[in-house]
């Protein structure tokens, strides 16, 4: 699950805001540079603004249309919306508009830049059709993300921007099945993907999406707890007002089993939250409650902890996809004070949630094994669970 959490996630809300560092005044390099602030800010209304007011100048710019395409996609992400929200249909939009207007510039063959617009619009789509599991689509435009990228630095090898999806799909191609490596002919090059993300750190767009991504990698696959940690110290720095830093704080607190410090800083969340603290919505005050309530589940305070995960329920609208995930918890409580009947239900009615973050899979194999002292309340999917 948690790989899913990294892989959804993680890649969802940041690989891809990547605009290419070309040659820009210093005026339009401020622009985008300020639509990415807002992006980490978790002011989606204000980044849009940012691109908007900028295309009204420079219509069919590449990288302004890439940029309010992902600004798009991030809202679409945290809203949490199911298949066809409004959201996602307006995305859909934005990014085939900034897949034209890189493809027009390309077209010339000589603009790296816009091969890395391109390169990131498809990567984005790409990533829409994955989670949609439409996996033929989320391939064929994984590869033309890839190609694209590849061509930018055929054209300037010091582009680092480029390296952001050329060593996502590196890394995570790696770990694919191998049936699945030799049914896409992917192979994937685990080393070569992690390289390509350490010179994604370089650029001047591309390096905070590529830290985050680390993060993710070692968090699940890597597992160097301290070197994502310190990222994530060192991003919270520049970002101290963001909910989504704040956010994936409170991931690792729980990953590393802290439960003081979760406790802690879930409540520092909430309060955020509840007073309306800048770019929090009222949604987050459900992630505030289920992470308070997670706090609690390893404190052993079960009662306390049930109460926290319905009180996020309650702020968590019907059809939003994060509804399974305080269910499952509320099942592990249930579990953990023998009262299985009780479990079952919450599990089963996890089962009927949109899917999100695979808390269904997990939930199937919570059905099969009681949940126990010990046991992880967020597995990654690495973990065996069959």
């Amino acid at each position: 699950m948690r790989n899913r959490l990294t892989a959804g996630l993680l890649t969802a809300l940041v690989l891809w805001p990547a605009v290419p560092a070309r040659a820009l005044t210093d005026a339009d390099q401020k622009v985008i540079d300020r639509g990415l602030d807002s992006l980490y800010r978790c002011d989606y209304g204000g980044a849009e603004k940012i691109f908007l007011d900028a295309l009204e100048e420079r219509p069919h710019d590449p990288p302004l249309s890439l940029g309010y395409a992902i600004a798009t996609w991030w809202r679409m992400e945290n809203e949490f919306g199911p298949a066809g929200s409004p959201e996602e249909e307006r995305f859909l939009v934005a990014v085939k508009d900034a897949i034209a207007d890189a493809e027009r510039v390309v077209a010339k063959k000589t603009d790296p830049e816009a091969y890395v617009c391109l390169g990131a619009a498809y990567g984005l789509r790409g990533r829409l059709e994955a989670a949609r599991k439409r996996w033929l689509h989320a391939y064929m435009d994984g590869r033309r993300s890839y190609k694209a990228e590849e061509r930018a630095l055929e054209l300037d090898p010091k582009l680092d921007d480029a390296y952001l999806g050329l060593g996502a799909f590196d890394y995570y191609a790696s770990r694919l099945s191998h049936f699945v490596r030799h049914f896409m002919f992917a192979k994937g090059d685990k080393d070569k993907g992690l390289a390509e993300l350490a010179r994604a750190t370089h650029g001047h767009f591309s390096a905070d999406a590529a830290r985050l991504l680390i993060v993710g990698i070692d968090w699940t696959f890597e597992k160097k707890p301290d070197e994502a940690k310190a990222i994530l110290d060192e991003l919270h720095a520049r970002y101290a007002d963001s909910p989504l830093i704040d956010f994936m704080r409170l991931i690792d607190r729980l990953r590393a089993r802290d439960t003081e410090a979760l406790r802690r800083d879930a409540k520092t969340y909430l309060e955020k939250a509840e007073n309306g603290a800048p770019h929090f919505r009222p949604i987050d005050r459900a992630a505030g409650h289920y992470f308070l309530g997670v706090g609690e589940e390893l404190a052993g305070h079960y009662e306390v902890a049930i109460a926290e995960e319905k009180a996020a329920l309650e702020l968590i609208p019907e059809g939003n996809r994060a509804r399974g995930v305080p269910k499952l918890f509320i099942g592990e409580c249930l579990d953990l004070m023998g009262k299985r009947d009780e479990a079952v239900k919450e599990y089963k009615e996890a089962l009927q949630e949109p899917q999100f973050w695979g808390a269904q899979r997990y939930a199937k194999f919570l059905l099969k094994k009681p949940f126990r002292v010990g046991d992880n309340p967020l597995p990654a999917q690495s973990e065996e669970l069959e």
